[in-house]
């Protein structure tokens, strides 16, 4: 090709991205259309990284309910890569702890900015936070079992499937009462809810999804598979009777007002 031309054709292409990137806006004026309330600085920093990965989404088609399906089949495809060899892991854990924390905050984000949020992709986004580390703990128990015939993991990752599904079951559900005490209700689902700082809710961080440097994350890395489904159960069942505790409290207090 005539180097006359082939500059010509390169300085066009500079030209197209300078436009796109004029047009695009600033992260600082996505931050104040996508504003968030923050549980900790971790989750301020993925709020604060999502952004960068919504704003080129921004320019398509693609929507948030999208992006919320898709990061649901990479929690599906890393529960499944648990199954196999060290660095098969090792990806599981890069798409669990890492892309999967970004896409499920990118998909808030351009909720937030496109808006409106849609029920489905509330629904959407609990099922995903519900259903993905229930999966990943069983699948872990099962890929031990196949790999070393070890029935205690397989239990273990059952049972803590099973624990980490009912501290979410366990939460007081509206279509149970009647309108008028759904505000109550706000109130019941609050009480039992880490989001106030104590030592309780500090210690979680050690197990949050959200926290990428978790405990799931050292059992992999240090690959303490065993050690790690002790720790998850115990924890994850110890979290379902506090859940259950918490809230049936809560319901009496309410009950006797």
């Amino acid at each position: 090709m005539n180097p006359f031309l082939r500059n010509h054709h390169y300085a066009t292409f500079l030209k197209i991205l300078l436009v796109i990137k004029k047009e695009m806006p600033t992260i600082k004026e996505l931050e104040q259309k996508s504003p968030k309330e923050c549980w900790s600085k971790v989750d301020y920093t993925w709020h604060y990284l999502g952004l960068y990965v919504a704003r080129p989404l921004l320019k398509t088609s693609i929507t948030p309910n999208q992006v919320t399906v898709f990061w649901i089949a990479l929690e599906l495809l890393a529960a499944v890569l648990l199954l196999g060899s060290y660095w098969h892991r090792i990806s599981a854990l890069i798409i669990t702890n890492f892309i999967v924390n970004l896409l499920d905050f990118t998909d808030g984000n351009i909720a937030r900015i496109k808006g409106p949020k849609t029920l489905l992709g509330i629904y959407l986004d609990h099922l995903g936070l519900f259903v993905g580390m229930p999966l990943v703990m069983l699948f872990l128990g099962v890929g031990l079992w196949i790999r070393e015939e070890n029935l205690l993991a397989l239990l273990l990752g059952g049972v803590c499937c099973l624990a980490m599904l009912y501290e979410k079951v366990l939460s007081v559900n509206p279509a149970w009462y009647n309108s008028a005490q759904w505000l109550q209700l706000q109130g019941i689902y609050r009480a039992s809810s880490l989001s106030k700082k104590n030592i309780f809710s500090y210690c979680s961080e050690l197990f949050r999804k959200t926290q990428p440097f978790n405990v799931f994350f050292f059992g992999i890395i240090f690959d303490r598979l065993m050690m790690m489904l002790w720790i998850y159960t115990i924890i994850s069942i110890l979290a379902m009777l506090r859940k259950l505790v918490s809230q049936v409290l809560a319901i009496r207090r309410t009950d006797a007002l």
